[in-house]
């Protein structure tokens, strides 16, 4: 439990705070890299299994009418898997199938894994089907009126955790949202994956257009969908992803709305200055002259600059917003004005102070709440968010995402003078046969004032701390004192590795934008809770995706952590 109360005037041995209190005041934002698909969910589950030895270092529609092939889905609330839902009005002409695979409840949403046909046939055949995951609110009835819906595009390395969490977090406040896997990513592509992409100049030119296509295909299904407002559906991307949605919305008048996150344009800058573009820099000088100028011709009329005036109507109508680092090193923040200047919204950027590409995961529960807040402009009246738990108490996602709150503002937010944080840790590892058990007590006051008590196997028992001076205690019970009233008082985490330190600063960060609200959570875990026993509730978490549980958390009665 992280707790703030009065800090004593010196921490030693002899004088150790045992009382602690209850806080549930919100941690600050912070910053969200762009490459933290896998490492947020990972660093997510790395803090629930032992969150104390990190802050140390620093996610009815199945009618029963049939056709000669397979049942139309036909309301807005009942999804069944096997079933279809045909678009009969492409925008590429005739109509095309939609196979619903999967349904899944969540806490805030319901979520409809479907796959369709692409637009575009290359010559691998699973880059010719596009798997959807369809975010859906838990509040909607048949014969509600239409809502706004939203297009996700995820980011470079293609992991999705990101825009999941984003189109939960829409879903969760009435919004329909939908994630699909852009051209030779994820199960599209072949054995190496999106670099198949650079497989040849005419490859590379081709996925370009494709994708663009792709998201026009996404505005096809959510149009014909009954509980989508066709007029008010819109795009929302993350860096790759934001740079498409520029490009996409300018070439789809459909778009009404753009949220472009860490993005911008004049892509010729962006490669020149993108260290991730390295590999594609490699491939453009091995081209022929020929080759290359095709190449370029085909990423200018895919840059986001090159037709800004059919998007700037919308921007300066208030239907387009950019979320940029002020500091950030993949998208210069020269290439973020020139697109908002050509936009014509140059006063309207959000900028994250002091954050770069890879440091702004801190900044999720601030860049989700403003995103959701710009898309639910178009909701109806009537409509609210979905409906509270009726349990009684925290839901397990909620409990849980309050859980890491605590623990990351352990770390985010330093003490007011004359107080103090406690985090109590308890753990038992099991490894094959050999099972033993471990207990810290961590007190962390304002400045470099610290203490740090426990009983960790192979050490024994062990104490150390900062106050008016550094001190410690020997596993024999005999006390070191460092000199009082030193000129320089180092922080304990000057002595750690820096590679070490910046990994854990990301990794609180990245639990800090899990923790952003329960939607967000579930897009990353599954949360499972087990039958209460003499009161106490139990939380099993595990990744999505993975067979076993990461986490068993155990909370007594009444408590918010465990």
């Amino acid at each position: 439990m992280v707790a703030e109360m009065p800090f004593p005037t010196s921490i030693s041995p002899a004088r150790l705070p045992e009382s602690r209190c209850g806080s549930s005041r919100k941690h600050p934002s912070g910053v969200f890299p762009r490459r933290c698909g896998v490492f947020l969910r990972r660093s997510c589950l790395t803090a629930v299994a032992a969150a104390a030895f990190l802050l140390l270092l620093a996610g009815g529609f199945a009618s029963a009418a049939e056709d000669s092939s397979a049942s139309q889905a036909t309301a807005a609330t009942d999804w069944r898997p096997g079933g279809v839902w045909t678009v009969r009005d492409s925008s590429h002409g005739g109509s095309f199938d939609c196979e619903i695979v999967s349904v899944a409840e969540k806490e805030t949403c319901r979520v409809v894994r479907l796959r369709y046909p692409s637009p575009v046939v290359t010559e691998l055949p699973q880059n010719n089907v596009i798997p959807v995951e369809y975010y859906l609110p838990l509040n909607m009835r048949p014969g509600d009126e239409p809502r706004p819906a939203v297009v996700c595009l995820h980011i470079l390395d293609g992991s999705l955790e990101l825009v999941r969490a984003l189109s939960s977090v829409l879903a969760s406040r009435g919004i329909p949202a939908m994630v699909f896997q852009l051209p030779y990513y994820g199960e599209r592509g072949g054995p190496n994956g999106p670099r198949d992409i650079l497989a040849s100049p005419e490859r590379f030119t081709a996925v370009l257009g494709q994708a663009l296509e792709e998201v026009r295909r996404a505005v096809d299904f959510l149009a014909s969908r009954p509980e989508v407002r066709a007029d008010r559906i819109g795009v929302a991307g993350i860096s790759l992803g934001g740079v498409v949605a520029a490009s996409a919305a300018e070439r789809e008048p459909r778009l009404h709305r753009a949220a472009l996150i860490l993005a911008g344009g004049d892509i010729p800058a962006i490669l020149a200055a993108a260290r991730e573009a390295e590999e594609l820099r490699r491939f453009l000088e091995g081209l022929s002259e020929e080759q290359r100028a095709a190449v370029w011709e085909t990423l200018r009329q895919c840059d986001p600059l090159y037709r800004a005036d059919a998007l700037r109507d919308r921007a300066q109508a208030g239907n387009v917003l950019m979320i940029n680092a002020a500091e950030d090193e993949v998208i210069p923040r020269a290439c973020t004005e020139k697109l908002a200047q050509a936009l014509g919204i140059a006063d309207k950027v959000i900028w994250l102070e002091g954050m770069g590409h890879y440091t702004s995961l801190g900044a999720l529960p601030r860049v989700l709440e403003v995103t959701a807040d710009f898309f639910a402009q178009d909701l109806p009246p009537a409509v609210a968010t979905a409906p509270p738990s009726t349990t009684g108490g925290l839901t397990p996602a909620a409990l849980l995402a309050t859980t890491l709150r605590e623990w990351t503002r352990f770390y985010l937010q330093e003490p007011s003078p004359g107080q103090c944080h406690i985090v109590r840790l308890s753990a038992e590892v099991q490894a094959e046969q050999t099972r033993q058990g471990g207990e810290l007590m961590l007190i962390r006051g304002n400045g470099y004032r610290f203490r740090l008590a426990g009983k960790v196997p192979q050490l024994g028992d062990f104490t150390i701390g900062q106050g008016d001076y550094p001190w410690m205690t020997s596993v024999a019970g005999r006390s070191f004192a460092g000199r009082e009233g030193l000129a320089t008082v180092r922080s304990p985490l000057s002595y750690v590795r820096p590679e070490y330190l910046r990994g854990a600063r990301l990794a609180v960060m990245a639990v800090a934008g899990a923790a952003a609200s329960p939607a967000a959570l579930e897009a990353l875990v599954e949360i499972r809770e087990s039958p209460a026993e003499e009161g106490r509730r139990t939380l099993v978490v595990t990744p999505l995706g993975e067979p076993r549980p990461a986490a068993r958390l155990v909370y007594p009665a009444g408590a918010q952590v465990p």
